[in-house]
């Protein structure tokens, strides 16, 4: 079963949330459906994030990839609880500052 984007976006928005505390306000602009995000790093990828502001970079010592990897576990399982038996999303940094989510 394929996942509309749009509900990856909205996955990912809440597990970034959860995973690091932080407000739905403080991050809704920075994740993006990749066809429409402003800086089009990955347009094919799912969703685009840019970890300009108060999400981490998957780059960064202080906030290491095992809390992507949390973040990847926490959005797969929402999404898997609406679409039981989907596919599985994986984040992936193209750089310092911006994360893309790819199906598995």
């Amino acid at each position: 079963m394929t996942v509309p984007n749009y509900e990856v976006r909205d996955a990912y928005r809440k597990a970034i949330a959860k995973v690091w505390g932080l407000k739905q306000k403080d991050i809704k602009r920075d994740i993006h459906i990749s066809a429409n995000a402003p800086g089009q790093w990955s347009p094919n990828s799912t969703v685009e994030i840019y970890c300009e502001g108060h999400i981490p970079s998957a780059t960064s010592t202080i906030f290491s990839f095992e809390s992507w990897i949390k973040v990847d576990d926490v959005a797969n399982q929402i999404l898997q609880e609406k679409y039981p038996g989907s596919q599985k999303f994986y984040h992936e940094p193209y750089n310092n500052v911006v994360i893309n989510v790819w199906p598995v």
